[in-house]
């Protein structure tokens, strides 16, 4: 089964592809007649706009997307604190200083740290921990790793 994308995200690509083909309107026109019977991508279906935009790119249409962002933060990905405590968890993993360094371990070893600092109350998803609990988190399991690699 295919996944279509919305219907206003193939008209404007077409009619870029329209644009860097360099068609006039009556050679568009007449494409789009014979390729679906309509010509014009507004009465048209996704699955003849999908048709549309193939033909395009068998024509020499080149879709190439913009990058978005700055020059100086391209390539940068903003890590969460939540992101550092699941590198920490791999790291000690592929260290051998865990028997399970899947994600579903973490999150019952993170649920049992919060039913233990929080009043026996467990939290389940890791998305629902706090930033500063999270923090508490990493605190706790560099603590644990220093010790295990002092021990091996």
């Amino acid at each position: 089964m295919k996944t279509y994308k919305p219907k206003s995200w193939y008209i404007q690509l077409i009619h870029i592809a329209k644009n860097q083909l360099q068609l006039d309107d009556d050679l568009y026109r007449s494409n789009l007649k014979a390729l679906t019977g309509k010509d014009s991508c507004k009465d048209m279906n996704i699955p003849e706009l999908f048709k549309v935009l193939e033909h395009m790119k068998k024509s020499g249409f080149k879709a190439v997307a913009k990058n978005k962002k700055s020059p100086t933060t391209r390539g940068k990905k903003k890590h969460t604190p939540l992101d550092k405590l699941r590198q920490l968890w791999v790291q000690m993993s592929h260290k051998g200083l865990l028997r399970d360094g899947s994600e579903q371990a973490l999150v019952k070893w993170a649920s049992n740290q919060s039913a233990r600092m929080n009043n026996k109350e467990r939290i389940d998803r890791l998305e629902w921990l706090s930033t500063s609990f999270v923090h508490q988190l990493i605190g706790q399991l560099q603590s644990w790793q220093k010790r295990l690699e002092k021990n091996t």
